[in-house]
């Protein structure tokens, strides 16, 4: 049996979760096991996502990091790479061609030009 659970709580993913397909503006820009992704994530979204978890070691009532700027509209999705405008990896050729989801690893796949790059 198969469970589709849809959300932007990576500490959820975490907990229920053996596979994981992270979506941004409709498309899929990363993907693979999820210990994986949590041990290596590839593509800056992602990362923001982890990053903007709440830890044991937080701080009570402080502000969580978030990724910035806002995502488009769908009729304004841009049709090179989607999150190009948020990205802190973005640079020309980011923001004037579309990537592709590939195979990184075994069942690791990735939609980035700069896969793993530290943001």
């Amino acid at each position: 049996m198969g469970v589709l659970y849809i959300t932007h709580d990576m500490g959820v993913v975490a907990e229920i979760s053996d596979e994981v397909t992270v979506m941004y503006a409709g498309q899929v820009v990363e993907s693979g096991p999820v210990a994986a992704i949590f041990a290596a994530p590839l593509h800056p979204y992602t990362r923001g996502l982890i990053r903007s978890m709440p830890r044991l070691t937080s701080i009570p009532k402080t502000r969580l990091p978030a990724i910035a700027g806002t995502v488009p509209a769908p009729q304004a999705y841009p049709t090179t790479c989607r999150f190009a405008p948020r990205c802190p990896l973005a640079d020309d050729h980011c923001r004037t061609h579309a990537p592709v989801l590939e195979q990184h690893a075994a069942a690791h796949a990735v939609r980035c030009f700069k896969p793993g790059q530290p943001s």
